[in-house]
This record gives C-alpha cells, structure tokens and sequence, in this order.
C-alpha cells in the first residue's frame, strides 16, 4: 500500500474527527458528551449496528493513513469493549453513555495522523475541545469550530 500524501492524511482526518464528533460530542452536559452512539445504546440491535459501523470506519481510516498496528489493536479492542458492553440490560447502555471508545480511539488515531503530518512539515493548531485540525489558507493555518 502507497504511503498516503499530505493531503489525504488530511482529508482522512478530518472523516475520524467527524465520526467522533457525531458519535460521541454532539452535545455536552457538564463533564458528559453525548452522541449518536449514547442515544442509539439504548434501542437494542440498532445501537450495536451503529457502533460497530462507526468503530469499523475508524479503524479503517486508521489503516488507509498508515497507523501503527499496535495503535489499531488498542482501538479496536476498546471499540469492541463498547459494543459489547451494551449487551447488558439496562446498565450496559447507561455505561455506553460515558465509555466513549469512539472518540477515544479517534483521538489515538489522529495522534498517528499528527505524527506523520509533523514530519512532514505540516503544522498542527489545538482545537476548543482537545483534538487538532488543520485547514490552510495559503500558508497559514486557520482555527476552525470541531
């Protein structure tokens, strides 16, 4: 497999950031984020489909960039872990509401992604809510809103 250009490690970024986003971060309740993947947890079959979906798309960006293997292993063990856990009546979907194996294995897959960009030579700007993006204007890179 072609090691993947600048850009493309960008764009696949952006994707993972937006699948962590959507869920688990769509809305924040003091310390609690809430998403998709919180709400479907609760309605039995479609929750697991979702999830599975969503950890199967980031780990395949994972893949297409390039991460490490290793990194890979933890995030799908921990996004099995979450799909899993919502087989237990009742408890297993309130814990799915605050184990956010998405958005922790996004932020372990962009960590990857960041590596490869810094070598690269491309500059990385902290976001509001922890994660980093990069959009250029030219030269520079501009914040935006995750």
């Amino acid at each position: 497999m072609l090691e993947p250009t600048v850009s493309e490690l960008q764009d696949i970024r952006r994707r993972v950031e937006q699948v962590a986003k959507l869920s688990d971060g769509l809305v924040k309740i003091g310390g609690l984020r809430l998403g998709l993947d919180g709400v479907l947890a609760w309605l039995p079959g479609i929750g697991e489909v979702y999830s599975t979906a969503a950890g199967g798309y980031i780990l395949y960006q994972g893949v297409r960039a390039g991460v490490p293997l290793t990194t890979l292993a933890q995030c799908g063990a921990l996004l099995l872990g979450r799909t899993g856990i919502t087989a237990v009546p009742l408890a297993g979907p309130m814990a799915a509401d605050f184990f956010t194996a998405h958005r922790w294995s996004a932020r372990m897959v962009l960590k990857a992604i960041d590596k490869k960009l810094a070598t690269r030579g491309a500059p990385v700007q902290p976001m509001r809510d922890g994660f980093v993006r990069r959009m250029w204007s030219g030269k520079r890179p501009v914040a935006s809103a995750f």
